[in-house]
C-alpha cells in the first residue's frame, strides 16, 4: 500500500497504519496487532537540517553516541554503509532497531524501524522492503 504525506512517499505492507505528525518526525508507521502481541513494531521517518557537512557515516557516529545517553543497555549489533542495528532499553523495555539513513543537500532523512528482539528477525526484510521504496 502507497503512502504519501507532505513530500514523502512510502509502500507499507497491507495492514499497516501511517500517522502524519506535526514535528521533526514526519510520520511514524504501524505494524497490525498480532494476536498475543505485547509489542507493535513500528517506523517513523524524522527529516533534520544540518548546519555543517556529515558524511552519513558520521551521522549515524554522532547518532550513536547521543542513543548511548537515553537507551540503557545499548549495543551496536551491525554496521552498514547508510544504516546501523542496535539494541537497548528505552523505559524498561527492551527493543532492537535499524536505522538507515539518507541525505540530500543539508537534510538528512531517517528511518527508525523498531521491534523487540524476539520478532526483529522476522521483521528485518519487511523493514527493509519498506526503507527500499522510500521516496523523498
Amino acid at each position: 500500500m502507497k503512502v504519501k504525506i507532505d513530500n514523502y512517499e512510502i509502500t507499507v505492507p497491507l495492514g499497516w497504519l501511517a500517522q502524519r505528525t506535526d514535528s521533526s518526525t514526519v510520520f511514524i508507521l504501524y505494524s497490525p496487532v498480532e494476536e498475543n502481541d505485547d509489542f507493535q513494531e513500528s517506523g517513523n521517518l524524522t527529516v533534520e537540517k544540518l548546519a555543517t557537512n556529515y558524511s552519513i557515516k558520521r551521522y549515524l557516529e554522532a547518532g550513536r553516541e547521543y542513543i548511548k545517553t537515553v537507551y540503557g543497555d545499548f549495543t551496536l549489533i551491525e554496521e552498514g554503509k547508510n544504516y546501523h542495528i542496535i539494541s537497548g532499553n528505552i523505559n524498561g523495555m527492551l527493543v532492537q532497531q535499524i536505522q538507515f539513513v539518507e541525505m540530500k543537500g543539508n537534510e538528512v532523512y531517517v528511518l527508525t524501524f523498531t521491534s523487540n528482539p524476539d520478532n526483529f528477525k522476522r521483521y528485518l526484510e519487511i523493514f527493509r522492503s519498506i526503507y527500499k521504496s522510500f521516496k523523498y
